[in-house]
């Protein structure tokens, strides 16, 4: 039987570490029949609010997987950035560099859900557009204790850049979710290990053409230094892509409610299933779990699911996953 990292080894509990760098946002979530054209009120359906940001979200998806997780990012000193801080550490997320800026509104999201689980969302960044290369400097000691650094496009690029480089540095794999889809400079492809985004945001970066199949935009991606690619499909699954083999990936049979928060749900899971020594191809069906249960509940961090729950949805052993 193969021995993941979180097995109790000769007694103890080893856990993966997981730092988190990126935004966090509250999110404002409306449920409509459909997606309003220009100029049409609608009269909506259920409302939430709830924490989010991608930053945000994978930080707690992690910490609900059993990983040691870290929060890098800022918050306004208002009651949104405070209600986002409280989340966190009441699921244990360590928030000791999450970084408070007084006189600026917290990110926030507004969120429109339809019938299909699909979404629509328009951000004001906030206080994460603050997020600089000093707080990267600051983290550095975090990073040479995690496994993993995850980062998204909701920050500054010059920021995301400058992070990649350093958690690389520091000895650490990272993951980036490359959405929404922003220009990277060269520098910062080498320095990805795992690349996490849509089709869209493939086309965005590959550049699309009629001539272009997936599997050539994604080609185009590895030569310019990425370790590994994975283009989610929603329902459908995804493809990987790695310099040693490809493969697609199922998904799973759910019944989507909103999918807000599933591909954040899918990177924490793919980053603490490789931090536990699981294989690529058995970390992305964990990685996938997690996206799936993201779906079955409205707002993006009520949904992100429990080590537990995505033990039974694989049908594992609690034991394998406590």
């Amino acid at each position: 039987m193969l021995l993941y990292k979180n097995f109790y080894l000769k007694g103890a509990l080893i856990l993966a570490t997981i730092a988190v760098v990126g935004s966090l946002n509250i999110d404002i979530v409306m449920r409509a029949p459909y997606f309003p054209t220009r100029g049409e009120t609608l009269i909506g359906d259920s409302f939430g609010v709830a924490g989010g940001g991608k930053g945000f979200n994978q930080a707690l998806a992690a910490a609900r997987l059993n990983a040691d997780s870290y929060m890098i990012g800022c918050i306004g000193d208002d009651d949104f950035g405070y209600r986002l801080r409280s989340i966190l550490v009441e699921n244990r997320v360590d928030c000791g560099l999450l970084k408070v800026h007084k006189g600026v509104a917290t990110g926030t999201a507004l969120i429109t859900v339809v019938g299909s689980g699909e979404h629509s969302i328009i951000i004001s960044q906030g206080a994460n557009a603050l997020l600089n290369q000093n707080d990267i400097s600051n983290a550095k000691k975090i990073f040479k204790e995690a496994d993993c650094v995850l980062f998204q496009m909701e920050t500054p690029p010059k920021t995301v850049t400058a992070g990649l480089k350093t958690a690389r540095l520091a000895g650490c794999k990272t993951f980036l979710s490359a959405e929404p889809p922003f220009s990277l400079p060269n520098e910062a492809w080498e320095n990805i290990d795992y690349m996490i985004l849509n089709e869209n945001a493939l086309n965005f970066y590959a550049g699309t053409s009629r001539h272009k199949t997936i599997d050539k935009m994604s080609e185009e991606i590895l030569k310019r230094g990425v370790k590994n690619l994975i283009v989610t499909q929603s329902a459908k699954g995804g493809k990987v892509f790695t310099h040693d083999e490809n493969f697609n990936y199922e998904a799973f049979n759910i019944r989507a409610i909103d999918n807000t928060g599933a591909r954040d749900a899918f990177c924490s899971g793919l980053s603490v299933g490789l931090s536990e020594g699981m294989p690529l191809k058995a970390a992305v069906k964990f990685a996938s779990a997690c996206g799936a249960l993201a779906c079955t509940q409205m707002g993006a961090h009520p949904s992100l699911p429990w080590r537990h729950q995505v033990g039974a949805l694989l049908g594992e052993s609690s034991a394998e996953f406590e």
